[in-house]
């Protein structure tokens, strides 16, 4: 075996000497031997593959039969019979004369591997930073609601607009604050256009940053009301327009001529009630087996809520964020929770709920100073003794899919049986 031998002066009163560390060559040692730590081969290998804990859970939660084919039914909502509502992404495979189930599964495992990739290339600098911004990193990202929820999910339009989200916080990370806030209002609209439930969903950890750096004195007002006024004009016009031209069953029938997949009227017939008719449809929705899964869900999700309140709160607090900043910022954050009213799909607007709080704290790590408070908060609790605790309920909890936590809906079935 060949060795290496590197040696390193050591001050000892009057003269200097050396001191001589043996080491097999090509060995990657984390920290020189002044420091009194040696990283073994294991660990390094564990420091290399850590930041690919959060994709691995996030791929495994997507293998198996989709649970949910909901978002299959959008694939064939275009604009042939006029403007509509959610009909961007089918409108992007209008072309496609048939649409096989196959197919379906590979555009979906496409935009599934997207969002996978982006969400890495976004949060690279911490996924690959120092040891403690990849323990932070790789926790919040395997957490329930993150990369395990998107790949359970595996359906539209979730995905396409968590791959929007991802691309306005990279102008936020990346660029300065107006050009950021000019780029991303037009790729808000296009997240509108894709599914107008983006306003509530994931528009507000936008409006969180652009207050965020309002507050900084890196942004004039004026730019953040006019971001928030063009967006929210927008979506007005998209409900007052996007109705259905047709009646539902036109659409079903042109969707099942393009597919060999079962396509779910449900999807169409939404869209063509009216607000009291979609209430009495979410009121039969919500059964005793979807309200049993959502109260254990939300019991076995208490400790990450309190997870994200804390780091959230943790680090505007060390950021010198006032009173009024910080409320708002946790009530633009529960604020998904509102289309409970509109869907029994509860697990997706409280995912959409953590995946704003998750990626403002992301954002924060990342623009803050990097020896500043808010970034010290927030290493010191991955570096912490109750980090490893943290990771193992965060994987082991499982993922959000649509109506509760797979977890959940095992143990139930369990109980009550299938």
């Amino acid at each position: 075996m060949a060795f290496g031998i590197p040696v390193y002066p050591v001050k000892s009163g009057f003269h200097q000497v050396h001191r001589v560390c043996l080491r097999p060559a090509g060995l990657n040692l984390a920290k020189t031997p002044s420091s009194g730590q040696v990283c073994t081969a294991p660990a390094a290998a564990w420091s290399t593959l850590q930041p690919w804990g959060a994709l691995l859970v996030g791929a495994l939660s997507s293998y198996g039969t989709p649970s949910f084919n909901y978002g299959f039914a959008l694939y064939f909502l275009t604009y042939r019979h006029g403007f509509v509502k959610r009909a961007l992404i089918g409108e992007a495979f209008s072309p496609l004369t048939f649409l096989p189930r196959t197919s379906l599964l590979a555009i979906e495992y496409v935009f599934l591997a997207a969002a996978f990739a982006a969400t890495y290339v976004v949060f690279r600098g911490l996924l690959f930073g120092i040891d403690s911004e990849r323990k932070l990193a790789t926790a919040l990202l395997a957490a329930p609601a993150l990369l395990p929820h998107i790949g359970y999910l595996f359906a539209q339009p979730d995905v396409t607009l968590y791959l929007l989200l991802l691309v306005c916080i990279a102008f936020f990370v990346r660029t300065k604050p107006e050009t950021a806030a000019l780029v991303t209002c037009p790729l808000c609209c296009v997240g509108l256009l894709a599914h107008e439930a983006f306003c509530l969903m994931f528009y507000p950890v936008i409006v969180a940053i652009l207050l965020h750096v309002w507050a900084r004195r890196r942004l004039p007002w004026i730019v953040g009301v006019a971001h928030v006024l063009t967006v929210t004009v927008a979506f007005v016009a998209i409900i007052h327009w996007g109705t259905l031209k047709v009646s539902p069953d036109v659409l079903l029938r042109e969707a099942q001529a393009r597919t060999n997949v079962g396509i779910q009227r449900q999807v169409f017939d939404v869209m063509a009630s009216t607000f009291s008719q979609q209430q009495e449809l979410v009121h039969r929705m919500y059964t005793h087996d979807v309200l049993r899964t959502l109260v254990l869900t939300l019991f076995l999700s208490v400790p990450y809520f309190v997870l994200l309140a804390h780091l959230l709160y943790g680090s505007m607090r060390a950021g010198g964020c006032r009173a009024f900043q910080i409320t708002c910022t946790f009530l633009l954050f529960v604020s998904p929770l509102l289309l409970c009213v509109l869907g029994h799909d509860t697990t997706r607007w409280i995912g959409a709920m953590c995946i704003d709080a998750t990626f403002f704290v992301l954002y924060l790590c990342l623009t803050e100073p990097r020896d500043g408070s808010v970034r010290r908060i927030l290493l010191d609790w991955a570096d912490g003794p109750s980090y490893l605790p943290w990771l193992v309920y965060l994987v082991a909890v499982g993922p959000y899919g649509a109506t509760g936590m797979r977890t959940a809906g095992e143990l139930l079935s369990v109980w009550y049986g299938p």
